[in-house]
């Protein structure tokens, strides 16, 4: 706990998606509770989000930054709009930091890569600190490794904090000398939990049957998900297993993509695409196993914690988060590598456990509300605002 409440300032982009959202959401709502007055900024127009937090009596600034676009996908190109954006944030600095001053506000939180300039230095000019929460792992498409220089000179300046999300996600900073820490994210483990959202879904509508094994994968169908993976997996492994999509868009080239897929291989009654879901949590008590298939290594993965949280198994590969969150063979099965063969075996061993999975949920939930509530959560951040 802090030795006296903290003043806190949130940089939203204003355009975040669900699980930096979920973020904001828990620390919006849980440290005003603890005592700690709560600001945001919003750098872009979002009607929608600013009338939400203002009906939950939170004080919205609006200092609106312009984003260059880059003219174009390459590495480059990422580099000139990184760079014009931070000069573009300089000036906006100045002025935030006087209103950082004129509240009280004595901590500002980020999570967008995109404001780690703008909070650095209006962090330095009103003589506060910065925590960055790294949603993500740090990318490696700049050219001359730029995005990481500028943040280590940032972190070496000293106001600038980074708390990485994970062991693999601090990792991606690379070596340093300057305080950093991690801090893994948590739920509401009462709103996740065993026998939530049974019911609201039926097996039966979809065409699955009850006694099958019924595998989800709920994440957004874009290729570095993974779903083509492990429609492939399902494939290699055989058996009656049934793999659930729950997510968006399906009106995409890359959906239609998968289903041509499923027809090829013969699975179109063992494949069953749900479409994007606002309540995730029906469709997790629907599963017996989770599935986590990014094929390049997840940062963290709110996802793993939610279903063991609810009592559900969790298949992942070892690279990122889930080597974390997950425990081989006790709350589900780590798997070496993110391809079709990985996971073909990975099926392989969970279908063979399937006498054990009532217990793993078990020791999922367990381990769920043990390590990564959003108790948990608040108590870390909490100790780091105390330093």
């Amino acid at each position: 706990m802090t030795s006296k409440p903290s003043h806190l300032l949130f940089i939203l982009e204003g355009s975040e998606g669900y699980g930096v959202m979920r973020v904001w959401d828990t620390l919006l709502g849980g440290l005003p509770a603890r005592g700690h007055r709560v600001s945001v900024l919003l750098l872009r127009d979002n009607d929608a989000l600013r009338a939400r937090l203002e009906a939950q009596g939170i004080d919205v600034l609006h200092l609106p930054v312009a984003s260059p676009s880059p003219r174009g996908t390459g590495a480059a190109q990422k580099a000139w709009a990184l760079g014009r954006r931070g000069a573009a944030q300089v000036g906006l600095a100045r002025r935030l930091a006087r209103e950082i001053r004129a509240r009280g506000i004595d901590t500002i939180v980020l999570q967008s890569p995109l404001a780690t300039m703008l909070a650095a230095l209006a962090a330095r000019g009103s003589s506060t600190r910065a925590f960055w929460l790294m949603p993500n792992s740090v990318s490696s498409g700049y050219p001359l490794d730029f995005n990481r220089r500028l943040y280590r000179a940032l972190f070496r300046a000293g106001p600038l904090i980074p708390v990485a999300n994970s062991h693999h996600t601090d990792g991606t900073l690379g070596p340093g000398r300057y305080r950093r820490h991690v801090l893994h994210l948590g739920i509401d483990t009462d709103l996740f939990c065993p026998g939530a959202g049974v019911g609201v879904q039926s097996r039966v509508a979809l065409g699955i049957p009850e006694d099958a094994p019924l595998l989800g994968l709920l994440a957004r169908i874009t290729p570095e998900k993974g779903q083509a993976e492990m429609i492939e997996a399902l494939t290699l492994a055989g058996g009656d297993a049934h793999l659930l999509l729950c997510g968006g868009p399906l009106e995409s080239r890359f959906a239609g993509a998968l289903r041509d897929q499923v027809a090829r291989a013969g699975l179109e009654g063992r494949v069953h695409f749900a479409g994007p879901q606002a309540d995730v949590i029906p469709w997790y008590a629907l599963c017996d196993v989770v599935l986590n298939t990014r094929t390049d290594p997840e940062p963290f993965g709110l996802s793993v914690i939610e279903a063991m949280a609810m009592g559900k198994p969790v298949l992942a590969h070892t690279a990122g988060g889930p080597s974390e969150t997950v425990i081989d063979g006790e709350t589900g099965w780590l798997m070496p590598a993110p391809t079709a063969p990985a996971y073909a075996e990975g099926l392989a061993r969970a279908l063979a456990d399937r006498p054990r999975w009532a217990d793993m949920g078990t020791a999922a939930t367990a381990h769920a509300r043990a390590h990564f509530s959003e108790k948990t959560m608040l108590d870390g951040l909490e100790t780091l605002l105390s330093r």
